[in-house]
């Protein structure tokens, strides 16, 4: 009975190990996601960005995961952003810098990935210039109807 019990603990085992690699497999580009995400509406908090960093990083050891990280809207320009905003944050220097440098080894090994990369850093930076248009035309448009509000009330 003891040997069977063994057996079974022994494949439980390594079956928990390959499902803990498929679930981080499965779920990379969520966890990326999700951290970037965080690290742009957290983007005062030194903490959060230096931890943020650091599960960038431990991604970025895996170079199966080098394409998400690219692929991922804004990740590279938080990383980015971060190394230039916490300039004394020695370990966000380090994991970010570090992350940046696994994805540019990546990124000059294969010219059309860089030049799919380049295309799509300018369509995200296209996109952010016509959001903030947007914007500034709502504002706009909304301080001219507070002044024609106030003129009818003055009259």
């Amino acid at each position: 009975m003891r040997e069977i019990e063994r057996e079974i603990f022994q494949q439980l085992g390594e079956a928990g190990e390959t499902t803990e690699r498929e679930m981080l497999d499965a779920s990379v580009g969520q966890i990326t996601n999700l951290v970037v995400v965080a690290m742009k509406n957290f983007c005062s908090s030194e903490a959060i960005l230096n931890r943020a960093c650091l599960v960038l990083h431990n991604l970025s050891l895996n170079e199966a995961y080098h394409g998400t990280l690219l692929w991922t809207p804004n990740c590279y320009q938080m990383l980015e952003w971060c190394i230039g905003n916490y300039p004394h944050d020695h370990v966000l220097q380090q994991s970010a810098g570090g992350t940046l440098q696994r994805l540019n080894a990546t990124l000059s090994a294969n010219e059309e990935l860089r030049v799919r990369f380049t295309h799509s850093i300018r369509a995200q930076q296209q996109h952010s210039l016509e959001l903030a248009r947007q914007e500034a035309v709502y504002l706009q448009e909304q301080h001219l109807e507070q002044q024609q509000q106030q003129n009818m009330d003055s009259s």
